[in-house]
């Protein structure tokens, strides 16, 4: 019975999968049955045989062990094809029915019945319906020749008409047993047949699916692990949109960002101060346009760290040809671009100082040229070369050296225009592009010379290197461009020997390749050469222009620097005043200002004229550190109280350094000095000083004044003027007042006092004295 069970087993699984052959099906069906019939009919045969040998019918005997033997032959012999099989099976099936037809009687009806339905089972309708046929003609036949007893009553005179109903009746119901499992089991076969061409589809599309799968688990492994950005935004095309709708993990460890903080936010969020907004819109653009997109750009990560992204963007559409999303693939080129910036400095830039080499300066210097050629706007060139830099590089080694040339580099940088260009072109050579100066070669000249000349003063200054101070100086060679035919070549060999003329003529020279020019400096460097030496040669005077109320009495004096060289004679402040700021030698003469001050104040006092006198501070004395210790020693030397001084001071001052600036007008303050703004609303003008400021005072510039009343528009700024100062508690004065109009609209209008050559002229202070008494 185990073995009943597995092989039935067998068969019920193989009815399960219908994705097997049918054949086989057939096959482990045909063994199922085969095994069932042979167990079964072995149970019953034993009964039957015991009876047989009881009764002595020993051919019953022989014919179920026959059929048995037959049986189990077929069940375990496989070297026949199904087919034989099949046939052998029914033919026993066949045979034990004839045979019992003969021997047993009605019985044999059911084994009879029994062989067109397991062939319609086993071989289909039509071998079926052959077998219904073959047991027709069994059955008329044998019944009819053999004259077996049936139990039928009727018809016994008429034998050969009973045994045709008998047939017929079997063979009908036979015919509608078999015909009815003939077409289920061809439905079943076409139903399995079906079931097994959908599992075959079923199979194909899960292996699709699964193969579809693992492609998407591998692509997204892939995208999840790969080193690059991967984002991918929505198709929303309005301000705030495209929006994020995944990131991977580069994404997050690049930018700092967590995947659910950028979900729902665009790409901007990556972007900063630095980030090209031309790139930006670029951006924007395409893919507002639905197309591909290139671009490199500065990004920022969460902390504000700046790096640099490739970013590749692609539209996706979807089944109708509709973009549904982006994918952008950024990855940090960072390192690729330090690495461009690296190439690109070592190429074009000196390693020591960071400054243009001469493959660039020559690149820059043809473009100049070219744009001077085409504008008619003279530039000019400037080539520089530090006066005994040997020497320190020798006695302190190259170490040193390198520092002092660094130092240079700073400082040419720190005193030129943007526009302008410093390179350095080998050793201690560097040259300068002075870009645009004038249209007019003459004025071009004058700006060259005077740019030449702050150069050469600011490196004339000493340079402090770990603790130690190292003097130079260099001298400068200059040549204007355009010319006719000239080239870059011509540029720097027309620089390189002026300043080699420069060397010549003494160093710490200024020397122009233009001979016409070369006057004007020679003249300018004897000019400054002369003046460094003219207050210890006495040339310097202060003479007094009074300051006068509405009465025409005199309240207070500007004090004012007089230059009378020998050779000369009288020189012009608009000459050598700026001149003494470039140089620097205005700290010492303005010392000596504010000295003679205290000297004619206690000559006025002597005289009954106590008043203040005005003085003029320069920003640069202001901003030298000991300025009020000076201060404070020269008014104790002359026992002069501050109040007989007003400091004038331009609006330049209070750009730097607010605080430090206030601190030290506070200390002055407190010696009883009083402050005045000279040349007032020409410069920085603000509110914001003139509320924190200890101002006593403002001095309305003359270009101001000189426009009044007949000028409207600077009628009113002189109004303005006036009008604030009444609001902040502040004096007025008034100068350059040369009509008696000027004075009669200052006066009505509140003006403190006047100052101009309508009241008086410069003059001494013996001068002022004598015309008083």
């Amino acid at each position: 019975m185990k073995i009943a069970r597995y092989y039935l087993r067998r068969f019920l699984r193989a009815q399960r999968l219908p994705t097997k052959d049918l054949r086989l099906w057939r096959n482990e069906m045909l063994s199922a049955i085969l095994l069932v019939t042979m167990s079964l009919g072995a149970l019953t045969a034993v009964p039957s045989i015991l009876l047989a040998f009881r009764d002595q019918l020993y051919s019953i005997v022989l014919i179920d062990m026959l059929a048995i033997a037959w049986l189990f032959t077929l069940w375990r012999g496989r070297g026949l094809s199904f087919v034989a099989r099949s046939w052998n099976f029914l033919f026993i099936v066949y045979l034990v029915g004839v045979f019992f037809l003969l021997k047993v009687g009605p019985v044999s009806q059911i084994y009879l019945l029994a062989v067109p339905v397991l062939t319609s089972l086993l071989l289909g309708l039509r071998p079926a319906i052959v077998i219904l046929v073959v047991n027709a003609i069994t059955l008329l036949t044998i019944g009819f020749f053999a004259d077996i007893d049936l139990q039928f009553d009727r018809y016994h005179d008429r034998p050969f008409l009973r045994w045709i109903i008998i047939t017929l009746n079997f063979t009908f119901i036979s015919s509608v047993i078999t015909i009815t499992c003939g077409v289920l089991l061809r439905r079943l076969e076409e139903s399995l047949r079906k079931q097994m061409e959908i599992s075959q589809s079923l199979k194909g599309e899960q292996k699709s699916l699964r193969k579809a799968n693992e492609e998407l688990r591998l692509i997204s492994a892939a995208v999840e692990n790969l080193n690059d950005m991967v984002m991918i935004t929505d198709n929303d095309l309005s301000d705030e949109g495209p929006q994020l709708v995944f990131v991977n993990r580069a994404f997050e460890r690049i930018s700092g960002f967590d995947r659910k903080e950028v979900l729902g936010k665009n790409l901007d969020i990556l972007y900063g101060q630095n980030s090209d907004p031309h790139e930006i819109a670029r951006i924007h653009t395409a893919m507002h346009n639905q197309q591909a997109l290139r671009s490199e750009i500065i990004s920022y990560s969460k902390a504000g760290k700046e790096f640099w992204l490739e970013v590749d963007i692609q539209p996706i559409n979807d089944s109708t040809g509709a973009c549904s999303n982006y994918v952008a693939i950024e990855r940090d080129i960072s390192e690729r671009k330090k690495a461009e910036l690296d190439i690109y400095r070592l190429a074009f830039f000196d390693v020591l100082t960071g400054l243009p080499n001469r493959r660039l300066l020559r690149d820059r210097m043809s473009v100049l040229l070219a744009s001077a050629q085409r504008t008619g706007h003279f530039s000019a060139v400037l080539f520089i070369d530090l006066d005994h830099f040997k020497t320190i590089n020798d006695a302190r080694g190259h170490a040193t050296g390198d520092i002092l040339l660094v130092e240079v580099a700073k400082r040419l940088s720190g005193i030129l225009r943007e526009v302008d260009t410093v390179a350095r072109i080998g050793g201690d050579e560097f040259v300068v592009l002075v870009d645009n100066l004038d249209s007019h070669i003459e004025f071009a000249g004058k700006l060259a010379l005077t740019v030449a000349d702050k150069i050469r003063l600011a490196l004339c200054k000493e340079f402090e290197i770990d603790g130690q101070t190292y003097s130079s100086s260099c001298s400068i060679g200059v040549t204007l461009l355009p010319k006719v035919g000239q080239s870059v070549d011509d540029l720097l060999r027309e620089s390189d020997t002026a300043m080699y003329r420069a060397k010549s003529a003494g160093r710490n020279q200024i020397a122009f390749f233009e001979g016409t020019m070369q006057t004007e400096v020679e003249q300018r460097l004897t000019l400054e050469h002369d003046l460094a030496k003219a207050q210890d040669l006495g040339e310097l005077h202060m003479v007094m222009q009074a300051q006068v109320n509405e009465a025409g009495q005199a309240v207070g004096a500007e004090l004012l620097m007089r230059w009378h060289n020998k050779d000369r004679g009288m020189v012009s402040p608009v000459v050598f005043i700026p001149m003494a700021e470039e140089s620097g030698l205005i700290v010492r003469m303005r010392d000596w200002v504010i000295a003679q001050a205290c000297e004619i104040a206690l000559l006025l006092r002597r005289h009954a004229c106590d008043f203040p006198l005005s003085v003029n501070v320069s920003p640069k004395q202001f901003r030298q550190a000991d300025f009020v210790d000076k201060v404070t020693a020269i008014l104790a030397h002359y026992e002069l109280d501050g109040s007989h001084l007003i400091f004038e001071v331009t609006e330049g001052l209070f750009i730097d350094d607010l605080q430090e600036t206030i601190a030290r007008m506070s200390k002055l303050s407190a010696l009883g000095i009083r402050f005045s703004i000279d040349d007032f609303g020409t410069g920085y003008s603000s509110l914001n000083y003139l509320k924190r400021l200890p101002l006593y005072e403002l001095k309305i510039d003359k270009s101001f004044v000189q426009d009044i009343p007949g000028d409207a528009n600077g009628t009113a700024i002189v109004g303005s003027i006036l009008s604030m100062a009444k609001q902040f508690g502040l004096k007025v004065v008034a100068e350059g007042v040369e009509t008696e109009a000027q004075a009669r609209y200052l006066i009505a209008n509140g003006c403190d006092s006047l100052q101009g050559f309508l009241y008086s002229r410069p003059q001494t202070p013996d001068a002022w004295l004598a015309a008083l008494s």
